[in-house]
């Protein structure tokens, strides 16, 4: 029982560590390589999201042509953020909105997944244009490690279920060492920086990361899949590997529009 609970960890952790070097490039080459990589990555994950609501491949390449058009001048010119709030919302929901007239079924489950989705990428690329690769970064390593530290912890010591009904495998043993991790984490952002918001938000987007994780678990449950796509070997989808990110970042971004309202 123990030998088969890690039997996928191998395949993961491989597939992990490219990741991490593909992110680790983007993040040498600053803000343009985390908007490149951010541009490929919600294409991706777009992708996928239609995919699992079981449109057709020429709508499918319909679906990931409008985002790619909507997504495009942001990633080239990112000041666009600071011209239009409206014109970037509609820009981001582009693809959304194409996507619900091809869907016969659950079409707010879309929407809602679809909603999120945007948020986090767009809370994305203001924290690049704000605090440029550095933010990214910050942001990413409470994502990762709250995610790692909950999983090994879950691993270890099981015990009851976060949410049994949507997502089975994640405990609240792991829950609450993932929280702590980004608590941890912020606090030292505190020593660094002197300011006393760190630890708060680190555990605001830790929180984030985790129900991002859920609301993909529950959208799969919904539709019938196990995994968003096999585009990465032992983690399914870019929207399973980035769930989290996409919940994490979109808890900063609410955040960040309390703090500037």
């Amino acid at each position: 029982m123990t030998k088969d609970r890690w039997a996928d960890l191998p395949l993961r952790l491989a597939s992990a560590i490219v990741l991490l070097l593909i992110f680790s490039a983007s993040l040498y080459f600053g803000r343009i390589g985390v908007l490149t990589l951010g541009f490929l990555a919600v294409l991706a994950m777009q992708w996928e999201l239609a995919r699992m609501f079981g449109l057709s491949r020429r709508r499918l390449l319909t679906v990931t042509v409008v985002a790619a058009l909507g997504w495009l001048p942001m990633a080239l010119l990112p000041m666009v953020l600071t011209q239009s709030l409206f014109l970037v919302a509609v820009a981001g929901f582009l693809p959304i909105m194409f996507g619900v007239a091809f869907i016969s079924h659950n079409r707010m489950v879309y929407i809602g997944y679809g909603a999120l989705l945007t948020l986090g990428m767009l809370s994305f690329w203001f924290l690049a244009l704000m605090f440029g690769a550095t933010g990214i970064a910050i942001l990413a390593a409470v994502i990762i490690l709250s995610d790692i530290g909950g999983y090994i912890a879950g691993r270890l010591f099981g015990g009851p279920k976060f949410w049994p009904a949507v997502s089975p495998k994640k405990t609240w043993s792991g829950t609450v060492v993932g929280w702590v991790l980004a608590g941890l984490l912020g606090l030292y952002l505190m020593h660094e920086t002197g300011a006393w918001w760190p630890a708060p938000v680190a555990i605001f987007v830790a929180f984030g990361a985790q129900m991002g994780d859920i609301a993909e678990s529950w959208v799969k449950r919904r539709m019938g899949v196990k995994d968003s796509s096999q585009l990465i070997p032992g983690h399914g989808g870019f929207l399973d590997r980035l769930d989290g990110f996409v919940g994490g970042a979109a808890a900063f971004g609410l955040i960040m529009a309390l703090f500037l309202s």
